[in-house]
């Protein structure tokens, strides 16, 4: 059953101030009285104990993982990374292996990531983790001249 409302009269404002005024003159709240909250709010806290608290956090997190002697994501990432890079090519890859190379390629092209850039730092990736002597006659400024022709092309 829908109530019909009227508009507030000044009547009517004067009215609830003066109810309002009673409830806090007579019916006071006895400040000693049994907490009945059940779950606490949360109360805000200094930014320096928020993030101290996170800090705790990832500590125990990375204490926990050397702990389970466990890589992260990227670890493992960069480990293929690096077998990628530090590959022969000498010797016969599968399609299998192509394939994943080329998916590996294309997520981060799909990511936003210049694929250029991506086989830049490949390159980079090897000229570090590889010995010049293996490198000789790939696309680097540091390789003397290439020790085999009929040897595959890197794809970065």
């Amino acid at each position: 059953m829908a109530t019909i409302r009227r508009k507030l009269t000044p009547e009517d404002v004067d009215k609830i101030a003066r109810l309002n005024e009673a409830c806090g003159t007579y019916f006071q709240r006895d400040p000693d009285r049994a907490d009945a909250v059940f779950a606490k709010p949360r109360r805000r806290q200094p930014i320096e104990v928020s993030r101290a608290k996170s800090r705790l956090r990832t500590a125990r997190w990375r204490s926990e993982m050397d702990r389970r002697r466990a890589p992260t994501v990227s670890e493992v990432g960069m480990a293929l990374a690096v077998a990628l890079a530090t590959t022969s090519w000498s010797d016969t890859l599968t399609s299998l292996d192509y394939d994943l190379i080329r998916r590996a390629l294309s997520d981060l092209e799909a990511r936003g990531f210049d694929p250029k850039e991506v086989r830049k730092t490949m390159r980079r990736l090897r000229t570090r983790m590889v010995d010049p002597g293996d490198r000789q006659g790939e696309a680097d400024e540091s390789c003397g001249p290439p020790s085999l022709e009929d040897e595959r092309k890197l794809p970065f």
